[in-house]
């Protein structure tokens, strides 16, 4: 994954919504959206505006940092226990 701060000319300073989703290609919608899933690297929101803003080094994540895979417990069910059933 590269840095999508690269672009801008300092690296400490924060990009606003709107200039990583102009950077992106993305709407300020989808956006807003990966910030509130925790797939955008660097993203938080002001405490005082709530607005959001995305500190380098931003990356857009493929699953959000949240996401834990669970394990599959349902068991399939066999054609056996149908076939005894309906004789």
């Amino acid at each position: 994954m590269s840095t999508l701060h690269a672009k801008t000319a300092s690296n400490k300073e924060p990009v606003s919504l709107t200039r990583f989703a102009y950077d992106t290609g993305l709407s300020i919608r989808t956006v807003e959206r990966y910030c509130k899933l925790g797939r955008i690297f660097g993203a938080r929101k002001h405490p005082l505006t709530k607005k959001w803003w995305i500190y380098p080094p931003a990356k857009l994540l493929c699953q959000p940092r949240s996401y834990q895979r669970k394990e599959d417990t349902s068991t399939p069910m066999t054609s056996t226990s149908l076939d005894a059933e309906q004789a």
